[in-house]
C-alpha cells in the first residue's frame, strides 16, 4: 500500500463502489477468498432484489418481499460506508465521497450500475410524477400494478425498450406480457390497444429468442415499432413523441398508461475520473473477458455499468463476479488472469402470468440452455416461471449475496 496521506481519511485493501447485486456479492466472495479488509460504498439504506419488481408490477409479489435493509445484506467483516462516491483518482488510488470522506485502496471494484440519461430524454422525473406514467425500472413497480388494474377497456398502453445500455433487455418487455395477462384474465383484452416502442432494430441479439418474442407479441396483437426512440415527454397531455431512427420521422402517441424504460448511462463522475469509454454512455472501460480496467490495472468492474459486451442481467452477474474475484486474487499472486467470461447472460421473459422463457445465451447470440437437446429451449414453461418467481429470490438472498454461489 502507498504511504499514509494526510488528505486520505481511511484505507482499505479493496473498495467496492455500489451495494447492489454486483457489489455485495463481490464483497462476500472477496471475504471468502481471504481478502479481509473490504469496504463497500453505498448510500441507500434499502437493498432491492430488482428482478422481483416485474412481479410486483404484475401483481404477483409485494415490495416488502423484494427488499431488505442494506445493513442486513452487507457481509459480516465488511465495512459499509453510507455515502455517494463522486470521484476516483486512479493514479493515487483514492475514492472521494460526497461527504468529503476519502478512501485509499489497493484494488477498486466498480459496481455502480446505470442512471437515467436525462440528457438523451429530458423530463423523466416530471413524467414519473404524473398519474399515468410508471416504470418498474424507476422504483415505481407498485404504481405499475395500480395503473394496470385501472386500465380502461379500449384504452391505449405504451411500453418502451430503450437503446443500450439497459439492465436485462428481456425484462423490459416483461411488464407488457404480465399486464396483458391481467387484461386478458379480466376481459379487457382484446380491447386494450398495446404499443411497444423499441429503440433498436430488434429486442435481443439472440436470433432464436428474438423470433420467439416477436411471435408472442404478434399473437397478443401488439403493435411493435422498431428503431423508434421516445424523444419527447408531455405527461400533462398524456402523450409522447417518438422518432424513427431510420428516417427521422417524429410521431405523437397518446396513452392511458405509459410504462417508460428510459435511456440509461453510467454516472458522469466515472467519465470525469477517466474510467469510462469514449462512446458517450459512461460505461467503465474494462476487458469484457477479465473485467480488469484497460488502463488502470487495480480497477475492476462488472455488471450493467461495465463494457461486458453482452446483454447485462442479474443472471449474468453470478458468473461475472466469480470471474472478477478470481482474477483479482490471481493478479495479486502475479498471474495475468485466472478465468475468462464467455458473455453468458439471461433474459427471463414471462410470456403470460405463469409461463416464462429463461432466455440464456452468450455474447455471440447462441443459446446456452441447460435443457436436454430434445427440449425446446425457447418454449415458455410453468416450471421456469416458478423458479424465476419463487426459487431465484431465495437463492439471491441466501446464497448469491453471501458469496456462496
Amino acid at each position: 500500500m502507498a504511504a499514509p496521506d494526510p488528505d486520505v481519511d481511511e484505507t482499505a485493501d479493496v473498495v467496492v463502489i455500489g451495494g447492489g447485486n454486483a457489489g455485495i456479492s463481490a464483497a462476500a466472495r472477496l471475504l471468502r477468498r481471504g481478502i479481509t479488509d473490504v469496504t463497500v460504498v453505498e448510500p441507500q439504506s434499502v437493498h432491492t432484489y430488482r428482478p422481483l419488481l416485474s412481479y410486483v408490477g404484475g401483481g404477483q409479489a409485494t415490495m416488502r418481499s423484494a427488499e431488505r435493509t442494506q445493513r442486513s445484506v452487507t457481509p459480516k467483516g465488511c465495512t459499509w460506508v453510507r455515502d455517494h462516491a463522486v470521484a476516483v483518482d486512479a493514479v493515487e488510488r483514492v475514492v472521494r465521497c460526497a461527504s468529503g470522506r476519502s478512501l485509499r485502496y489497493r484494488d477498486l471494484v466498480l459496481a455502480t450500475g446505470l442512471i437515467p440519461d436525462t440528457d438523451a430524454l429530458p423530463g423523466i422525473a416530471a413524467a414519473m410524477d404524473s398519474p399515468a406514467v410508471t416504470s418498474n425500472y424507476l422504483d415505481a413497480a407498485e404504481k405499475t400494478w395500480k395503473l394496470v388494474r385501472r386500465m380502461p377497456a379500449g384504452g391505449h398502453a405504451i411500453f418502451t425498450v430503450p437503446r443500450p445500455p439497459v439492465s436485462c433487455t428481456g425484462t423490459t418487455v416483461k411488464p407488457l406480457f404480465l399486464a396483458a395477462a391481467h387484461w386478458k384474465r379480466t376481459g379487457r383484452l382484446p380491447g386494450v390497444e398495446i404499443t411497444l416502442l423499441v429503440d433498436r432494430p430488434k429486442i435481443l441479439d439472440a436470433p432464436d429468442l428474438d423470433v420467439k418474442i416477436r411471435r408472442e407479441l404478434r399473437e397478443l396483437g401488439v403493435r411493435v415499432l422498431y428503431d423508434t426512440a421516445v424523444t419527447g415527454l408531455f405527461p400533462d397531455e398524456h402523450h409522447i413523441t417518438a422518432t424513427d431512427r431510420r428516417d427521422g420521422t417524429v410521431r405523437p402517441f397518446s396513452y392511458d398508461l405509459l410504462h417508460l424504460v428510459p435511456p440509461f448511462r453510467g454516472p458522469q463522475w466515472l467519465v470525469d475520473s477517466g474510467l469510462a469509454t469514449d462512446e458517450g454512455v459512461g460505461l467503465v472501460d474494462v476487458d469484457p473477458r477479465t473485467f480488469r480496467h484497460r488502463t488502470h490495472a487495480n480497477v475492476w468492474a462488472a455488471g450493467d455499468g461495465a463494457t461486458v459486451e453482452t446483454d447485462p442481467s442479474g443472471g449474468a452477474l453470478r458468473r461475472q463476479i466469480a470471474i472478477l474475484v478470481d482474477n483479482v486474487v490471481a493478479a495479486r499472486g502475479g498471474a495475468a488472469t485466472a478465468a475468462e467470461y464467455d458473455g453468458y447472460t439471461v433474459a427471463p421473459i414471462a410470456t403470460d402470468a405463469h409461463h416464462l422463457i429463461p432466455g440464456e445465451f452468450t455474447r455471440t447470440g447462441a443459446l446456452a440452455s441447460p435443457l436436454p437437446r430434445f427440449m425446446d429451449p425457447v418454449k415458455p414453461r410453468r416450471s421456469a416461471w416458478a423458479f424465476d418467481r419463487h426459487g431465484l429470490p431465495q437463492i439471491y438472498w441466501n446464497l448469491l449475496l453471501r458469496g456462496k454461489l
